[in-house]
This record gives structure tokens, sequence and C-alpha cells, in this order.
């Protein structure tokens, strides 16, 4: 893995990307990990107490007065985090003495052979615990959702991307790119927890939006879908079992412990609704010809719509919101759980909640018309866009 200036090429589900140390800090600061029975790379149990305050200015380690206690013995200190265990040395921290209280090494990867750990430059051993393993989900959904959640800023700039579709030929390319990765993210989910876990961890994520993903996607974990079906859930306690909410400027209707509430709503009222979405059933065709309204007809999308929000989500939600667990999370999930390419379904489905200005733009480039409507394609090339580096080519 190429490391420089804090920036690390790492090797994701469908090839390398880029993504900043800040983002692994993140995940640590955001406690985006299984705490439970973890042990250090020496085979010692942690239990974190206290993850320390984030150091985002100051010169010293990541995060400070943290307390960790290891096999029961409390330790309070600094923790240092890292892409990999030999950044410790590479980074200098060894020989200076702003990193002498130390008492955790953190780092992304498991190191490729026998950790040799790392020591302070009192000469103290610290130990070393590796995130990777434990991660809610894969890596590279951290740093996918990282570039969404900092394009929100940019979306609201009137000014046409650096890197938008030229025509419908570049529209689908780089919508089969943001395609093949959320398959590749859905096969890795139901590898891990199966069909019925996958729908309602990428479920429950999808409802926290992009700012209150994180803390949904650890409800998930906590309270599985089992546990959930079993036991009459007190959602006040589970909308409390996490305190790092994000609700500056969040309308009450998509306040997170609605949310919440809808999705208990939607297990008392069908508690086999993965089953109800296994069975649905997509057309497969294929065009290569330009994009026209009766691509969308053909595949009798409407009534795929009308099923989904009525028969399989109970007519809990409406809307938008309809179209975003479609788009990503059902389609995705069902094309690798029945080895079946939707992808012009997933393509043609109206867009879920975007910017406006994405359909501005979309008209304004002679890409979307009355006869040629915006849809969910569109939407997918034009975020593709947005996520390439400023400097770099993007496919065409």
């Amino acid at each position: 893995m190429l490391e420089e200036n804090g920036i690390a090429e790492a090797p994701g589900l469908y090839g390398t990307f880029s993504a900043e140390e800040k983002l692994v800090q993140k995940i640590w600061n955001n406690a985006d990990f299984k705490t439970e029975n973890i042990l250090t790379t020496d085979g010692k149990n942690l239990k974190i107490l206290d993850f320390g305050k984030w150091n985002l200015g100051d010169e010293g380690p990541d995060f400070k007065g943290a307390t960790i206690t290891f096999d029961g013995e409390r330790v309070s200190g600094d923790v240092e985090i890292h892409f990999e265990e030999k950044d410790w040395k590479k980074h200098g921290h060894s020989d200076n003495s702003a990193y002498a209280k130390v008492i955790l090494h953190v780092v992304l990867y498991p190191p490729k052979n026998k950790s040799e750990g790392v020591a302070s430059i009192r000469g103290n051993k610290i130990p070393t615990f590796v995130l990777l393993p434990h991660l809610f989900k894969s890596f590279e959904e951290f740093a996918e959702d990282d570039a969404m959640e900092k394009l929100s800023g940019i979306c609201d700039n009137k000014t046409l991307p650096i890197h938008f579709p030229r025509d419908w030929k570049d529209a689908r390319e780089w919508a089969k790119e943001r395609w093949t990765l959320k398959c590749m993210y859905a096969k890795k989910r139901m590898e891990a927890v199966g069909w019925e876990g996958a729908c309602h961890q990428w479920f429950l994520e999808v409802l926290g939006y992009r700012r209150n993903r994180s803390p949904m996607a650890r409800i998930s974990q906590i309270y599985p879908i089992e546990t959930w079906r079993s036991i009459s859930l007190n959602i006040e306690d589970v909308y409390t079992s996490q305190t790092d909410w994000k609700l500056k400027g969040c309308r009450p209707a998509n306040h997170p412990k609605k949310r919440l509430e809808q999705y208990d709503k939607l297990l008392n009222k069908n508690p086999g609704w993965p089953k109800l979405m296994e069975k649905m059933d997509f057309k497969t065709k294929s065009w290569n010809d330009e994009y026209s309204i009766n691509h969308r007809k053909s595949l009798n999308l409407k009534a795929k719509e009308i099923e989904f929000s009525e028969k399989v989500l109970g007519g809990v939600w409406g809307g938008t919101r309809v179209h975003t667990l479609m788009i990503d999370a059902c389609l995705p999930l069902w094309s690798i759980h029945n080895q079946v390419d939707i992808f012009e379904n997933w393509f043609y489905w109206s867009s879920g909640d975007i910017p406006e200005n994405f359909r501005i733009w979309s008209r304004e480039q002679t890409l979307s018309n009355r006869s040629h409507p915006f849809c969910n394609g569109l939407a997918q090339a034009i975020i593709y866009g947005m996520l390439q580096p400023e400097h770099s080519t993007s496919k065409s």
C-alpha cells in the first residue's frame, strides 16, 4: 500500500482507491467498529472506556486523554492511528517525546508478517490494535460515504463539476462503475451476515441518510433483525444507545428516531419483509441506443415501485425515500442474491434523494428532457464524476 502525506492508495473490492488517514481517525472517533471481545496483536483483552479527544489541530497523538483496559488493567493516555504498524517508525514517533504518553497504537491493516510491536521514546512497548477485521462495513464503503458527505457542500454550488458526463455513452459507463461497486458491497455483506442480515443492515443505514449512517450501522449490529422480531424493543432505548447523532438542520420528518420508529413499524407489519423482497421479479433487458421513457415502461418499473412500496414496505414510506431504499439497497442485494444482472432496472429507476442541481445540470447539458426524463443512472454518473480527483482523467 502506497502512503504519502496522510493519503494512501488502499486495496478495495474493485481495484484501488485513495483514502486519507483522517478517515481511519474518524472511524475510531465514531466507534464505527465492534468494540466487544477484541484483542491487541499480542493477545490482550481490550476494552475502550474513553476513546479520547480527537486532536485535529495540534502536533502530537491523534487522540488525547483516552482510557482503556488491557486484560482488566485500567490505563489512561493517548492513542495514535495509522494505516499500518510500520508507519509508527516511518513517521518518527519512536524518537519523539510528544508520543511518550501513547497507550495504544491503532492501525487499519494487519501486519503482513508477525507483529513486531512499537515502542515510545522511553522504550515502553505500546500495544497494537488492528481495526479492519472489526469494521461494521468495508473500509471502501467508509471511504465512499465520506466522499459523498463532502459532496454536500459542492452540490450547493451551481457551477458545473469539472468531470461531467459529456454524452449518453459517458453516463452509462460511469453509472456502470458505481453499479459494479454497489454489487461488490452487497456481495461482501451477504457473505458476512446472509441475505436477511444484509437487508436489515443496509436498510437501517440508508434510513440514516448521509449524516447518520454510522450510528444506524451500529444499531443494526447491536439489534440484529432476529432480536428486533423476537422482542418488543423500546425505540427510545434503541435511539439513546447512540450519542453521536448529527441533528443540526435535520427536518422533523427525517429525524433518526422517527426513522427507527418507522422501521419498527415495518417489522411489526411485515416481519418477513426481506423474504418478500427476495421474491420480487425484475426483467432483464439491455439497450445500446439512447435512453428514452419507453425503456422505463418496457421494464415495468412503475409496477415494481408500487409492489416494493406497498407489499414489501407495507406503505410505511413513500416518495423519494422508497426510491433511495430501492437503488441503494434492494437492487444491488437482489442482483447478487439471485445472480442476475439487473443494471438496467437500477439505471432507469427514478432517482432518490439528490440535489436539485443534478437535474438542472442534466437538462443544461441536454442529457435529459421530457422524452428522456432524469433517472437514477444519470444521477449516479454525475456522482461518479464528482468523486474523481480534480487532476484525474475520467473515463470516457
